[in-house]
C-alpha cells in the first residue's frame, strides 16, 4: 500500500481497478446533484473528480465541492444546506476531525438529510461497526479496498436516499403547513360560525317571548279581557253568543299562529345549537363533563320533550324502566337520546319506535329501532357524515341539515361509546350506541318484545 507524501502512516486511497467508461444514454437535464469532498490529501481529490468525472444519477449530474480540513467543510456546509453526500475523511487537522464534523453537521446544523459516506485509510483504528454506533453516518468506505465501482454504487446509494427522505421531508412541511393554514381557517370559521350564530340566537329568544305571550296569555292581554267584558254586558243573549263564538274563534287563530311561529323559532334555535356544536367539535372546544350518571331519570326527561311529537303522528314510545348508572355528560347523553329518538319519530309514518337498555361486559347499550322508511345499504355510513343526508324524497320532505347524527357520533365518542346502525328499507332502523357502565344491576322487565 502506498504511503500518501508528508504524512507517515496515513494511507493513500488507491482504486485496484478503474473501469472502462461504459457509453452513457442520453440524459435528462436537471439541477446538479451537490456532493462535497472532504480530505486533507490533495491527490485524494483528484481521484475522486476523475471517477466521478461524467457521472449521473437519474439524469442529474454531480457538482463536486472540495474541502481540505473539516473546518473549511464547516463553512461550506453553512453556506450551502442543499449538499445531498459528503465523501468524508477522519484523520485531518485532527485524529478524530472527521468524526467531529460528523457531530457537528447532525447536533449544531441539525442536518438529518446529508448523507455521510465516511471515508477512511484507517480502518484498524476506527473499526466500522464501533464508528457506526456513536456517530450518525450513512456509509463506511475504507479507502485501501475502494474500488471506483464501489465508490460509485456508494454515492448512487447515499444520492438515493438523499431523495427519498428529502421527498418525504417535503411532503412531512407541507402537510404541516396543510395543517397550519386548516387549522386558521378552522379557527376563522368557527369564530364567524359562533358570531353569526350569536347574532341570529339573540333576537330568535327575543321572538320566541311573544309568541310564548300570544300562545298561552292572549286571553288575558287587557284589550282581550275589555273586549269579553263588553260582549258579556250585552243585553241580547242571542248577540252575546255570536260574539263570543267570535272572539274565541279570533283566539284560537291567533294560538294556532303563534304555535306555529314558536315551533319555528326553536327548531331554528335548535340548528343554531347544532351549528354551535359543530363548531366546537372542528375546534376542539367542546367541553363534556363525565360523572356518574342514572339512566331512567334522564330517560324520563328526554321522553317528557319527545312523546307529544310522537304522540302527533299517533305513534309510542316503547320503554321499559331500568336500574342502570353510566359515566356520561348528563345534557350530552340526553341530547344523544333526543337525536336518535327525534330522528326515529320523523322518519316513521306507523308501527312503532323504541328503546331498549341492557348491560353488557361493562358497557350499557342503548337502542333506538323503529319501524320506519329504513336506510338503503350504501347510504349507512353516509348519515354519520357532516352536512349528509340519506337522497330521498321522504328526508326532503322532513328536513334536516345533516348535522345531527355526526354530532352524535361525536358524543358519544368523546364520552367512551360507539355507535352503530342496522337498517333495511321499509323496515325500520335500528340505531345502537354504547356508553361505560358505573352499575351492572339491570332491573328485572329492562327489555321489551317488538310490539
Amino acid at each position: 500500500m502506498n504511503q500518501a507524501p508528508g504524512e507517515p502512516g496515513k494511507k493513500l486511497m488507491v482504486f485496484k481497478k478503474k473501469e472502462t467508461p461504459t457509453p452513457s444514454s442520453e440524459t435528462i437535464p436537471g439541477l446538479p446533484w451537490q456532493v462535497l469532498i472532504v480530505d486533507d490529501d490533495e491527490q485524494i481529490h483528484l481521484l475522486t473528480r476523475e471517477v466521478l468525472s461524467g457521472f449521473h444519477f437519474e439524469g442529474r449530474p454531480v457538482h463536486l465541492l472540495s474541502a481540505a480540513s473539516a473546518q473549511e467543510a464547516r463553512q461550506i456546509l453553512q453556506n450551502q444546506p442543499d449538499i445531498a453526500v459528503i465523501l468524508l475523511d477522519v484523520v485531518m487537522e485532527s485524529s478524530h476531525a472527521g468524526l467531529e464534523l460528523v457531530r457537528f453537521i447532525r447536533e449544531d446544523l441539525h442536518n438529518s438529510l446529508l448523507q455521510i459516506l465516511l471515508r477512511t485509510g484507517q480502518a484498524g483504528q476506527f473499526p466500522e461497526e464501533t464508528v457506526f454506533e456513536q456517530h450518525d453516518i450513512n456509509n463506511f468506505l475504507e479507502k485501501a479496498d475502494l474500488t471506483s465501482r464501489r465508490l460509485k454504487t456508494a454515492l448512487k446509494a447515499g444520492l438515493r436516499t438523499y431523495r427519498d427522505i428529502r421527498e418525504l421531508d417535503q411532503m412531512r412541511r407541507l402537510e404541516q403547513e396543510l395543517r397550519q393554514t386548516a387549522d386558521i381557517a378552522n379557527r376563522a370559521k368557527s369564530n364567524f360560525l359562533n358570531m353569526v350564530s350569536h347574532e341570529l340566537r339573540t333576537p330568535l329568544q327575543g321572538t320566541k317571548g311573544p309568541f310564548e305571550e300570544f300562545k298561552s296569555q292572549f286571553h288575558l292581554f287587557s284589550g282581550m279581557k275589555k273586549l269579553a267584558n263588553r260582549i258579556e254586558s250585552l243585553p241580547d243573549a242571542q248577540q252575546k253568543q255570536l260574539f263570543q263564538a267570535d272572539l274565541r274563534e279570533v283566539r284560537n287563530e291567533v294560538v294556532e299562529i303563534a304555535s306555529q311561529g314558536l315551533q319555528s323559532v326553536e327548531h331554528l334555535l335548535g340548528l343554531i345549537e347544532d351549528i354551535l356544536d359543530f363548531a366546537r367539535i372542528e375546534a376542539g372546544k367542546l367541553t363534556l363533563i363525565l360523572l356518574p350518571c342514572p339512566v331512567d331519570p334522564l330517560v324520563a326527561e328526554v321522553l317528557h320533550i319527545i312523546e307529544p311529537l310522537a304522540a302527533q303522528k299517533g305513534l309510542q314510545i316503547h320503554y321499559a324502566p331500568v336500574t342502570l348508572t353510566v359515566q356520561a355528560d348528563s345534557k350530552r347523553f340526553k341530547q344523544i337520546l333526543l337525536n336518535l329518538l327525534g330522528n326515529a319519530i320523523k322518519f316513521t309514518s306507523q308501527g312503532f319506535v323504541r328503546l331498549q337498555i341492557e348491560a353488557k361486559e361493562q358497557m350499557a347499550h342503548f337502542t333506538v329501532a323503529d319501524s320506519g322508511c329504513g336506510i338503503p345499504a350504501d347510504k349507512l355510513e353516509l348519515i354519520f357524515h357532516l352536512f349528509e343526508q340519506v337522497d330521498n324524497s321522504v328526508t326532503r320532505q322532513v328536513g334536516g341539515t345533516g348535522l345531527g347524527l355526526p354530532i352524535t357520533r361525536e358524543l358519544v365518542h368523546k364520552q367512551g361509546g360507539t355507535i352503530r346502525v342496522q337498517s333495511q328499507p321499509g323496515q325500520g332502523s335500528q340505531f345502537t350506541f354504547t356508553l361505560p357502565l358505573v352499575d351492572h344491576h339491570l332491573s328485572d322487565g329492562c327489555t321489551e318484545p317488538l310490539p
